[in-house]
């Protein structure tokens, strides 16, 4: 009885050595670009987060300007356009009828400006200018390019744009309008 061969030719294995080859240098060509299509996913997403927080701490900000338990005197919101945006808040958050003056630890006066691309908050300011404001963003990872808070009466129109450092094409702009209940 004859016995059956079994196995791949020569020609049959040469053939799908070439084919898995062909298939091989075209997944390297894809991954590199794979890869940078989701690093710049990843980083858009951080930089719509980052804004977003940021933009949360401002509103929360502006919607308690002006709250206070008694008689505070003075105003609760002020927005200036110098230097870049500028705005001033105060709250009576001890709730004991006064707004607590800038200066002091337990101020309840805060103040958020841009400065060198960073958005920045302090407590305690009389104005946005000096030094020892604290940064809301990472400058390594994003730039803030502009921030804004115009007042139309209670109304308050804040805008932020920011871009990723890595990718500077990377950019997202925010506006919102808010009620300040308070003023």
């Amino acid at each position: 009885m004859p016995v059956k061969a079994q196995g791949f030719t020569l020609l049959e294995t040469l053939m799908a050595l070439a084919l898995g080859s062909v298939l091989m240098l075209a997944a390297m060509r894809t991954l590199p670009q794979l890869q940078a299509q989701n690093l710049r996913l990843i980083i858009q997403s951080q930089l719509h987060e980052e804004l977003w927080q940021m933009m949360h701490t401002l509103e929360k900000a502006a919607r308690r300007a002006g709250y206070c338990h008694g008689h505070c005197l003075g105003a609760g919101l002020d927005a200036t356009r110098k230097q870049g945006g500028c705005l001033l808040v105060r709250w009576d958050e001890n709730s004991n009828g006064r707004w607590e003056a800038a200066g002091r630890d337990n101020s309840e006066v805060w103040g958020y400006r841009l400065r060198a691309d960073s958005l920045e908050m302090q407590r305690g300011v009389t104005g946005c200018e000096g030094s020892g404001w604290e940064r809301l963003n990472d400058p390594r990872v994003t730039g803030i390019s502009a921030f804004e808070a115009v007042r139309h009466g209670r109304q308050v129109r804040l805008r932020l744009s920011g871009f990723a450092r890595r990718f500077p094409d990377i950019t997202l702009d925010l506006e919102h309008w808010l009620t300040a209940e308070n003023l």
